[in-house]
């Protein structure tokens, strides 16, 4: 009896499952899915395997040894390059290339500024914590902006408390992933990184989304700001995985010797770095005639338009009752992902390249 109790017990939640009432799906991902959600489409193991062999075609010795030579080199040069730095290293992850580039800027001095909502103080499991003794101090708590008084605040605390501290660098997550992909502002930005330049306190760009910025963002101005920048791979330039991190050379040197102690330094990156520098080709160009499709778009529906916050990619739709209603299934059937308008017709839109996957006045009738 207490054998059948709980094979009957361990039943209840299958039964349920089985009443609940079927969950809508898509059509399966092709090179005609619009992604109005996210960084870009999930990558298709058939075609990027085909486009891996399209482009390591035409690359002249590909191979790497070790994240040495290769595509790896040729990726790392085209990425210093665009991002007017000296030099940069190929890591295999965005949380390694963080953790890294705090500990190199720090150097002795430990304290290292971030802020709340950033990748590095709340998705990488206090990594640079436990593994390199860094004391990460929280700023900016539920916002992406960091004001000057919190880190005059933040600085006089550390160089006037109990044990006087320096405070060794401070990571800058922009734009931040956790407020809709929202930009730290620019002149916000030059005058953090004028009061850090007196004290001394070095400066990192978690710019992973740095690419996706619409196309009247200064990145070459707002980059220059920064001793090193962060930049993913995977998310939206066609890598599998992969992140670089360019800086001055000497700082480079140490972040890749620091690779080689973390175990970083992975066998081949070529695959990657590959896929990488054939997206990087003509990026620029494509990611401006996103933004400029989205704009036609939002201007031909009827909907109230929220302006994209300091040079994010998304922006917030409030769609009339008759528009909202359906409208994540019509988008749905015709293979495009949107979010579900919320009960006041609320939904942010992603601007990435799959919007130039069909014309604008396609989706816009999926509106209604």
């Amino acid at each position: 009896m207490f054998l059948q109790s709980l094979a009957g017990a361990a039943a209840l939640p299958v039964l349920a499952q089985a009443q609940q009432a079927p969950q809508p799906t898509f059509p399966p991902v092709d090179e005609r899915s619009v992604w109005l959600v996210g960084d870009s489409a999930p990558a298709d193991p058939v075609r990027l395997t085909a486009r891996l062999a399209e482009l390591t075609a035409k690359f002249d010795k590909a191979r790497d040894g070790y994240l040495a030579g290769g595509a790896v080199e040729a990726l790392e040069k085209r990425f210093a390059s665009l991002l007017n730095k000296e030099s940069c290293v190929f890591l295999p992850t965005g949380s390694l290339a963080n953790h890294i580039a705090v500990r190199v800027l720090g150097g002795e001095r430990s304290r290292i500024l971030v802020q709340h909502e950033s990748h590095l103080y709340r998705d990488e499991y206090d990594a640079a914590q436990l593994l390199s003794g860094l004391n990460l101090v929280p700023l900016a708590k539920g916002q992406a902006q960091v004001t000057l008084e919190e880190l005059k605040l933040a600085v006089d605390e550390a160089e006037n408390g109990p044990h006087a501290l320096k405070v060794g660098a401070m990571s800058i997550e922009s734009p931040v992933r956790r407020h809709k992909g929202e930009m730290v502002e620019p002149a916000t930005m030059k005058n953090l990184a004028a009061f850090a330049r007196e004290k001394n306190i070095r400066l990192h760009l978690d710019g992973a989304r740095l690419l996706l910025a619409p196309p009247e963002f200064d990145r070459n101005a707002y980059v220059a700001l920064f001793d090193t920048v962060y930049v993913s791979l995977y998310k939206y330039l066609g890598a599998p995985f992969g992140a670089v991190l360019a800086g001055s050379k000497a700082d480079i040197d140490k972040a890749r010797a620091l690779r080689d102690r973390f175990g970083g330094t992975i066998y081949q990156g070529w695959i990657s770095a590959v896929l990488a520098l054939g997206a990087l080709d003509d990026f620029e160009a494509r990611i401006a005639k996103s933004h400029q499709a989205a704009r036609k778009l939002f201007a031909a529906i009827d909907a109230k338009v929220k302006p994209n916050a300091s040079g994010s990619n998304i922006y917030t739709l409030t769609l009339p009752p008759k528009i909202a209603t359906g409208v994540f299934d019509r988008m749905r059937e015709a293979g495009v992902r949107m979010q579900k308008p919320d009960a006041n017709g609320n939904v942010d839109v992603y601007v990435n390249e799959t919007i130039l996957r069909r014309p604008v006045d396609e989706i816009q009738k999926l509106f209604g």
